[in-house]
């Protein structure tokens, strides 16, 4: 692999002090950078093409990602027929990995060992539109043998990479997905799955497809003189008018029991624009599953598809977190016919494995949200549409990473915080840990956003073994009217770290000119350095809940005597 593999990203900090942070945290984990293995079916190009069917321009943007620390590097495999092989110096826009299989090895080890995730972008086994699913595991079609699924059902339990997938309309992509562990669930893949047409001409069940184009003028509008314009795929699949997306409250019980104001998913939280709500538009989606068989076995072998959590307590499940829409005709004009208006179309589904011991995965109903002739002028455009749609590819890139990567990264920007302009304005050495925290909180969720900043806490308690999840659903069942403050607590923990960071911090910062002479003792591993602040912040908030409600109580006691 190229040697840039060896080099770990550059600290986001000021950087007149980054050797000295970099001598603080060397005793850290080191921070590597997140490699990605994009699979790709022939048919979809990676590098930009006249009909714009490809996924270039979401490849250069992973590539060009920062987000905190974390960083991406993308290489490409493309399946085919033929002997895998290996390209050792591969241009931007080549694959590393020609006739690719999930098992291909290279100098025995096995490829797929040297990614964190995959990402798998399927076409075959053709456009037909056939009723019958024979085509999908044909030879010819180079579909995911038994063997390959062994290895990734492997990597997804030993490494726990994360793992994402998708096609389009009817059985798109369906040889390479649909029996992959979890994946091939979650998402409608073949004809048995009940996937939406694509809708050709004289197709008589043309009015089953998704057909999400939305009209960019009053021309297409039915009050137009004359009758509405018919929306077409092509241009109105590309232009600036794109689709809502209606996106899910997070209403997981930890957030149900701990008050937060209402949000989506982190895959679906914009640092500064709020929640993502929406995507380009297409004339023929696919469809995500909203309650997916969780006693499945997989498909090639008889193990439970969905494991069991890891602590106990309830099974995982898959949850779809947006959904779809389309809009009728009539009274709309579509150029693929008539078709019914419906407001609940599943269209992305994630996984968090990690509570069962397994890598995450998510899927979304088609390829065109991420397709260059879909988003190019928007992108072009650069306007707050294009900002939600690309960090939704890019918060995709951080959720899917195995456990630790997110709160490696945090742990890290918990420590440059004092060297950007928040430690520089807002810190000082006696400030109350409050006051740290809310400014820390504010700070982490310009990058990260507030949904990451919230699962970043939650995290860390569970890390630290001070938040016993699996007891969380029968407590919120004997107590469903009890709230907690959320904010608080985010504001005790990041304090109490910010805090525990706060001499060493100062020491450079008044280093001066000498700061290259300073000797620093370096910080011990995260684990260790805030395991005992973040008990010290559940204990302070204990103590603000309890106070609170003997407070309550004895005005009550006063008030009904």
């Amino acid at each position: 692999m190229p040697e840039l593999r060896k080099i770990d990203p550059e600290l986001i900090a000021h950087p007149y002090f980054d050797p000295a942070i970099r001598d603080l945290v060397v005793r850290w984990p080191k921070l590597t950078f997140v490699d990605i293995l994009i699979v790709v079916d022939p048919s979809i190009a990676v590098q930009p093409v006249g009909n714009g069917f490809g996924i270039s321009r979401v490849i250069e943007l992973l590539r060009d990602t920062k987000i905190g620390c974390m960083r991406f590097r993308v290489d490409i495999a493309q399946r085919g027929l033929g002997s895998p092989a290996i390209n050792p110096s591969p241009s931007l826009t080549q694959p590393t990995y020609t006739n690719f299989r999930f098992n291909m090895t290279d100098g025995g080890d096995h490829v797929i060992d040297k990614y964190e995730q995959i990402w798998c972008f399927g076409f075959e086994p053709d456009n037909s539109g056939s009723l019958s699913d024979a085509a999908v595991d044909a030879p010819g079609n180079f579909p995911t043998t038994d063997p390959e699924l062994e290895k990734l059902d492997e990597w997804m339990s030993e490494k726990k990479g994360g793992l994402f997938g998708t096609g389009d309309h009817h059985y798109i992509g369906a040889s390479m997905c649909h029996k992959i562990p979890r994946l091939g669930t979650m998402r409608r893949w073949t004809n048995a799955d009940g996937v939406p047409p694509q809708g050709k001409a004289n197709d008589p069940l043309a009015h089953n497809r998704i057909d999400t184009l939305r009209p960019p003028s009053a021309a297409f509008e039915p009050g137009a003189p004359g009758g509405p314009a018919a929306l077409r795929n092509t241009p109105e699949q590309g232009d600036l008018t794109i689709q809502p997306v209606q996106w899910v409250p997070e209403n997981s019980v930890q957030l149900t029991l701990f008050k937060w104001k209402r949000r989506p998913h982190p895959v679906l939280c914009h640092p500064t624009l709020g929640p993502i709500d929406v995507m380009p538009d297409h004339a023929h989606e696919g469809l995500c599953v909203e309650d997916p068989d969780l006693n499945a076995t997989k498909k090639f072998n008889s193990d439970p598809e969905y494991p069991d959590a890891i602590n106990g307590g309830q099974k995982p499940a898959p949850k779809v977190i947006a959904f779809g829409s389309n809009l009728g005709d009539p009274p709309y004009n579509f150029q693929k016919g008539p078709q019914p208006a419906r407001s609940r179309n599943p269209m992305i589904a994630v996984y968090d494995g990690h509570k069962a011991g397994v890598g995450r995965v998510a899927t979304d109903s088609t390829w065109h949200h991420w397709m260059d002739v879909n988003i190019d002028n928007i992108a072009i455009a650069d306007n707050n549409d294009w900002k939600k749609v690309k960090r939704y590819f890019q918060n995709l890139a951080v959720w899917l990473c195995p456990p630790g990567y997110t709160t490696r990264c945090m742990h890290l920007s918990v420590v440059t915080s004092h060297f950007e302009y928040v430690g520089f304005q807002e810190y000082y050495l006696k400030a109350p840990v409050r006051e740290l925290g809310l400014a820390l909180r504010d700070h982490l969720r310009l990058f990260y956003g507030p949904c990451w900043v919230t699962q970043y806490v939650l995290l860390v308690l569970r890390d630290f073994k001070l938040l016993k999840e699996e007891l969380l659903p029968q407590f919120f069942e004997k107590m469903p009217d009890l709230e907690l403050n959320g904010e608080l607590l985010e504001t005790l923990v990041l304090g109490h770290m910010a805090q525990a960071t706060i001499e060493p911090a100062m020491k450079i910062k008044h280093g001066g000119t000498e700061i290259g002479k300073l000797k620093l003792e370096a910080l011990p591993e995260p684990e260790k350095l805030f395991a005992e602040p973040v008990q010290a912040a559940v204990k302070e908030y204990f103590e603000i809940c309890r106070k609170k409600c003997s407070n309550e109580m004895r005005a009550l006691d006063e008030l009904f005597g």
